[in-house]
């Protein structure tokens, strides 16, 4: 259900960045699925976006903040009120350099790939585990994303975040903030970027070798060719999500368009047209088949906005 937006709020934001109207999602979600945003903003940089921030909370008008769409699920009716993206595909295009201290600042905004290819060129090790994983910095940030290898919170030595008033402001990472695909942020705040603390080499090819290797090896056991959100579940403690879904006979099943993936079935794939229903349907025969047969609940990675048919 829309709501309604003050057109001085809209003529505002157009001051801060790109205003769209009813633009589909299915264009900014890496499902390539989602109805229509009723109004998307693309901020043109940290300070707009925190400018943006108050000027919506101000008006008291409903608001969602996503990132680059890689980890998002949208709902076929869409997202009502404003939705503010962080994504790569704005005018915020993102800025790295490197601080006088030897840390590494990047914006939310920068690409994983990007920012491994960037450090690489310093001289810098320490983000293999990014490798391979899609989206932006902020996202990866929020999530604490990692794998085996490793996660954001070992590399990470500060926060900046835009806070529930528009203010802006850093917090420094503690290792008690951060857990399993979480970080324990300020409430309602919103990630702009991080400073990191990486190795200095003298020669990274052997890091590009590894890098190399795991695109390579993930390229062979991840349906890359299809539509989707990476991993779909956290893996419950002691156990692997996939081998769960797995032995539960879920391999290929499929709702509508949306399908779990034959190669790995923590994927769960816009296999033909799926709608974000079929999708949305899909997690949820998975959550309660794995709970009926080994009962174990399966917590999604994949964040849902928006209104469902």
């Amino acid at each position: 259900m829309q709501v309604t937006i003050p057109n001085q709020l809209l003529e505002r934001l157009a001051t801060l960045g790109t205003v769209l109207r009813d633009e589909p999602m299915s264009g900014h979600t890496t499902f390539r699925v989602g109805g229509p945003a009723q109004v998307l903003v693309f901020p043109s940089g940290p300070r707009a976006a925190g400018d943006a921030v108050r000027l919506i909370r101000e008006s008291r008008i409903p608001f969602t903040v996503i990132g680059g769409g890689s980890n998002l699920l949208v709902g076929d009716r869409g997202i009502p009120g404003i939705t503010l993206s962080l994504g790569a595909d704005g005018g915020w295009k993102g800025a790295i350099r490197r601080e006088e201290d030897g840390t590494v600042y990047a914006d939310a905004t920068v690409l994983k790939e990007d920012f491994i290819a960037w450090c690489l060129d310093q001289g810098l090790e320490g983000t293999d585990f990014m490798a391979g994983i899609p989206g932006c910095l902020g996202g990866g940030i929020v999530m604490n994303a990692g794998t085996f290898m490793g996660n954001f919170a070992d590399v990470l030595v500060k926060i900046g975040l835009i806070t529930a008033d528009g203010a802006m402001k850093t917090q420094e990472v503690r290792p008690d903030m951060a857990h399993y695909r979480c970080m324990d942020l300020e409430e309602n705040s919103i990630v702009t970027g991080g400073w990191f603390r990486l190795l200095q080499s003298s020669d990274t090819a052997p890091a590009r070798a590894r890098i190399r290797a795991i695109l390579d090896d993930r390229g062979s056991k991840h349906p890359l060719q299809y539509p989707s959100a990476g991993s779909v579940f956290k893996n419950p403690e002691g156990l692997s999500s996939w081998k769960l879904i797995d032995d539960a006979g879920l391999k290929g099943h499929r709702i509508g368009g949306a399908m779990v993936s034959t190669l790995h079935t923590n994927f769960i794939v816009n296999y033909d047209r799926a709608s974000a229903g079929d999708i949305r349907a899909l997690i949820e025969h998975v959550q309660e088949t794995v709970s009926r047969r080994f009962k174990v609940s399966l917590h999604p990675e994949v964040r849902m906005v928006g209104e469902f048919a």
